[in-house]
């Protein structure tokens, strides 16, 4: 008898490469048609259903079906007939499935299932983003964080830079602007989305702008000696939020690593490319939504011989909503928060060798 994770392999394999006849099969058991929606996009949806399910399989996690679900369940918005909608499409992809796979093949899906109709039985209120400001009375930093937010809302980036550059003169240290001002800032722009009190215009300004002050900051950071070790960081194909990998970056580089920092959406190729070229003894990769972590694992599936020495740190979401994620994708660490990623850096390098030197 084949391994269980080479049967969750098959399955995966079996749901990545007839996602659409499977979807169409799925789209004909259907009880109700959303009203408004062209068949087409019906399909789409439910094909989309196909690839977190295959890589939930593959590295055992439910918690990337989870995630994918509470994604599209605020598509266009939250509601109890679009829970309905989701809910239906899951049961009839379950039921195609029933249909073309072995009874064994077919009941290692059903957990994947069940958790998301667990998911979708919730009331949307309860996994919308919290209600509850990132900027609490009693944060540190808060006021600046506050008016620097103000600034941003109101279009004002020259302010709110300016105000970054008056905290620097009062001697805040530069660690301190990214975790309670720029950290907290960008969470509350992201529930003041959810909450529909900001547009996607105001959203990218906002990011923009925080973007350009942390590119001013970056000077600052440089100050500690090197430690002549050097790390490559990325993004992979189709993964856009890149601000927080930013962040892991330049809070290694501050405790004396050379960043190459290659920015979002990184082909593989050109990721691995960079680690040979600058002779990187360290990879940080992020993943910011549970569909971007099957490129992760693919990524580091296709390691060249010449990288194999090298470490791998992960990140993101997904790999914090499943503490266990990174070693399924076949990571050498994982870091919540960028914090917590120069501790993993101090001791994946530990007693390591550096040009030569005993460390």
């Amino acid at each position: 008898m084949a391994s269980l994770s080479a049967q969750h392999q098959a399955i995966a394999d079996f749901l990545s490469e007839h996602a659409l006849a499977l979807a169409q099969a799925a789209s004909l058991q259907l009880p109700d048609r959303p009203a408004g929606s062209s068949e087409a996009a019906l399909l789409e949806e439910i094909r989309s259903h196909c690839q977190p399910l295959a890589d939930a399989l593959l590295m055992n996690s439910v918690s990337l079906i989870e995630a994918h679900l509470e994604h599209v369940r605020h598509e266009p918005g939250p509601s109890p007939a679009r829970d309905e909608q989701l809910r239906q499409q899951l049961n009839a992809l379950r039921q195609a499935l029933s249909q073309r796979l072995t009874i064994m093949h077919y009941n290692l899906t059903l957990p994947y299932f069940y958790a998301g109709q667990e998911v979708l039985s919730k009331p949307a209120a309860m996994v919308e983003a919290p209600t509850q400001s990132a900027l609490a009375n009693d944060a540190p930093l808060v006021e600046a964080a506050r008016e620097y937010l103000m600034h941003l809302l109101a279009g004002r980036r020259t302010e709110a830079l300016a105000g970054i550059r008056q905290a620097l003169r009062a001697g805040t240290n530069v660690r301190d602007i990214y975790l309670h001002i720029f950290m907290p800032v960008q969470r509350e722009i992201g529930q003041l989305w959810h909450q529909g009190k900001v547009d996607v215009a105001q959203e990218h300004y906002c990011t923009a702008a925080t973007e350009l002050a942390i590119a001013t900051l970056h000077a600052y950071l440089m100050a500690a000696p090197r430690n002549g070790r050097r790390l490559v960081a990325a993004t992979l194909s189709g993964d856009l939020h890149v601000m927080p990998l930013r962040i892991v970056s330049d809070f290694l580089e501050s405790d004396g690593w050379d960043a190459y920092f290659l920015g979002a959406s990184t082909p593989a190729a050109s990721v691995w490319q960079a680690v040979v070229a600058h002779r990187a003894e360290l990879l940080v990769v992020s993943a910011s939504m549970s569909h971007h972590v099957g490129r992760v694992r693919e990524l580091l599936a296709l390691r060249p011989d010449a990288c194999a020495d090298t470490c791998v740190l992960v990140g993101g979401a997904p790999f914090n909503a499943d503490p266990q994620l990174w070693q399924a994708v076949g990571a050498d660490a994982w870091a919540p928060d960028a914090m917590s990623a120069i501790t993993e850096a101090k001791r994946l390098f530990s007693g390591k060798t550096r040009r030569g030197v005993l460390v």
